[in-house]
């Protein structure tokens, strides 16, 4: 019979299991060994890198900041609107621009009162709400742009050039008048249209934060580097739409004076923070998905006959930095 190696007493063991604890972590690489079995999950990997860049980069300090600078460029933004009401009011009815809007409540009393304002006070608040918005468009533009610096690792540059700043405006603007138009389609149309709509913005939104960040730092040229943050951040921002206009507006609409317009600014408010928090946390995400695996146009241009294109073409290869 095989001889069998007699069980320590439970005292002993636990004194085993004590120093064999000890001796692992007085080890300075018992970590990287621990860690080392789970890099063979590539989400793992990616969820440990991702964290580490974004915590690394200030993230949630510098997203608020983003998400405050937010707020500011949509007080401008708003007196812009409310001008140009003021100017238009002999062309356009209050009464439209609230429904199509679905503007209910205090609102919508605003936004008569804004139509009905003289035409002297109309000129005057669309020409303050404009140099607002080239200021709040400043200052949103520099702290992106130190966002981004942070995540790629570069000098953080301390000025924003007239296209970066004009671009970020016009994007900004451009996704307000998409969300308005998809809560006109749902107010005109009904549910039935609601999925369809929320497609077309989705896929629009998608372009217009690739085109904003594209105009931020990078450490590549290559556009391809920026899509994956463009689609976190175009699939954060259209399902905060879809359970504002679905669901938050409604309760708001339902609740008393009061508490529906604690509601409203805490739905506001938290509406820019996630939208911050998720603008710097997809920078993160771009740079530890190009550092580890390359951009979608390095792929692409891999291909056996794709990529004959920038071998012939060296404005091609610039371009998406394929030198």
């Amino acid at each position: 019979m095989e001889a069998h190696d007699e069980p320590l007493p439970p005292d002993q063991q636990v004194a085993e299991s004590r120093r064999s604890l000890l001796d692992t972590i007085r080890d300075p690489g018992w970590l990287e060994r621990s860690l080392e079995q789970y890099r063979r999950f590539t989400l793992v990997d990616l969820g440990v890198l991702v964290a580490a860049r974004d915590r690394e980069a200030a993230g949630s300090v510098v997203g608020s900041a983003v998400a405050f600078r937010l707020f500011l460029f949509f007080v401008p933004l708003l007196l812009f609107a409310v001008g140009v009401a003021g100017i238009t009011s002999q062309f356009i009815d209050a009464g439209d621009i609230n429904e199509a809007a679905g503007l209910t409540g205090a609102l919508a009393s605003q936004i008569v009162t804004a139509f009905e304002q003289s035409s002297t006070g109309a000129w005057f608040a669309a020409l303050s709400g404009l140099i607002g918005l080239l200021w709040a468009g400043r200052s949103l533009s520099r702290t992106l742009m130190s966002a981004s610096s942070l995540s790629w690792r570069l000098p953080i540059r301390p000025k924003a050039s007239l296209r970066v700043i004009g671009t970020i405006v016009v994007v900004i603007v451009a996704l307000t008048i998409a969300s308005t138009t998809v809560n006109w389609v749902r107010r005109e149309f009904g549910f039935g249209l609601v999925a369809v709509s929320f497609v077309a913005v989705l896929g629009f939104y998608v372009v217009t934060w690739l085109v904003l960040l594209l105009v931020l730092p990078r450490a590549t040229p290559d556009p391809g580097a920026s899509i994956p943050g463009a689609l976190l951040i175009a699939t954060v921002l259209t399902g905060l739409q879809a359970v504002s206009q679905l669901y938050l507006s409604r309760a708001i609409s339902q609740s008393s004076t009061l508490y529906g317009g604690l509601a409203a600014s805490i739905t506001t408010l938290g509406w820019f923070f996630f939208v911050g928090r998720t603008v710097v946390f997809a920078m993160s995400v771009n740079t530890v998905l190009y550092e580890r695996f390359g951009s979608i146009s390095q792929f692409i241009f891999g291909l056996p006959i794709v990529r004959i294109l920038p071998r012939r073409s060296p404005r091609l290869r610039h371009f998406f930095g394929l030198d």
